[in-house]
């Protein structure tokens, strides 16, 4: 693409809500020995608490096997409150994108951003949309399903594959 190439694409509720679920459930694979062994440790005291410890003991494996879940759903709402919320306050859910060899640009009602493409340390894709981070917890969800197989090909050519 020697020219800028401006494309409109158009959020839906449905499409981010998949992007947030993907977003967790990739971070909860990628954990997921982690969980593991969370979950055999605190088995194991459990277990081990549970005729013969001492109360406070129970109480806090107990406690625990009940923050597991709540760290996760802790997650999946902030991510989503960000990035559904966002699209909520949206009147016309459309962005306007502009890339170039250097760059790209997003535009919507809630602002404009131009980000290079030096800034982007890796890419989730999907059919639908294309998750583009900025950091380990922060990503642009792009709508991919309107491009041309030669947007789709530079944007790949320019984008960081890590996962």
């Amino acid at each position: 693409m020697a020219t800028p190439t401006t494309y409109r694409v158009v959020y839906t509720e449905p499409m981010l809500r998949r992007a947030v679920r993907l977003f967790v459930w990739r971070g909860l694979r990628r954990r997921s020995w982690l969980l593991l062994v969370a979950i055999a440790l605190t088995g194991i005291s459990l277990a081990s608490s549970w005729n013969s410890g001492p109360s406070w003991l129970l109480a806090v494996d107990m406690t625990a096997i009940a923050l597991v879940p709540l760290v996760f759903l802790l997650v999946w709402r902030a991510h989503f409150v960000r990035t559904v919320g966002k699209f909520r306050s949206m009147a016309s859910p459309t962005a306007e994108l502009v890339f170039r060899d250097q760059d790209m640009s997003i535009s919507s009602e809630l602002g404009s951003v131009t980000l290079p493409w030096t800034r982007f340390i890796d890419v989730w894709e999907t059919p639908e949309f294309w998750m583009m981070f900025l950091t380990r917890s922060q990503f642009v969800t792009l709508p991919v399903v309107n491009f041309s197989e030669e947007a789709l090909a530079f944007l790949r050519s320019r984008l960081p594959r890590k996962s």
